[in-house]
Parts: structure tokens; C-alpha cells; sequence
């Protein structure tokens, strides 16, 4: 039987296009939020936090869509 799964709070900051245009400063902050929660989740249990870096990387695509990053900060 598995475990449920962690309630991640990266799941409601990085959503469909969450971000507008202008939202590169926005979008690393999250992203640096999202990063810290995986890294933390790491030191107690590695098999979650994998899980949560697949889940994070499946949701980053969609959120920065509309991102401006051509001032390279991304």
C-alpha cells in the first residue's frame, strides 16, 4: 500500500499560466520556493522528493509560459 502522497504548496503557486509577461521576478521567486520545499522534503525522504521535483518540473513549463525572459534572468 502506498503512502499518501505530500501536500505540496508549490502545486497552487505554479499554475497555468500564473504568471504574465512582466512576472520574471514573480516566476524566480516561486520557482526558488518550489526548489527549497524539494530540497527539504530530500534530507527526510528522497523517493518524495523525487516525486515532487517530476511534479515541479511538470508544472514549470505551463506556469512560465507568458514570461517575458529576455532580460536573461530566467
Amino acid at each position: 500500500m502506498k503512502t499518501p502522497s505530500r501536500p505540496w504548496s508549490f502545486r497552487q503557486r505554479l499554475r497555468t499560466r500564473a504568471f504574465g509577461w512582466r512576472g520574471s521576478k514573480l516566476a524566480i521567486e516561486r520557482l526558488k520556493e518550489a526548489l527549497g520545499e524539494v530540497k527539504t522534503a530530500a534530507r527526510y525522504d528522497p523517493e518524495t522528493a523525487a516525486e515532487g521535483a517530476i511534479l515541479l518540473m511538470e508544472r514549470l513549463w505551463p506556469a512560465l509560459q507568458q514570461v517575458d525572459s529576455s532580460s536573461g534572468a530566467l
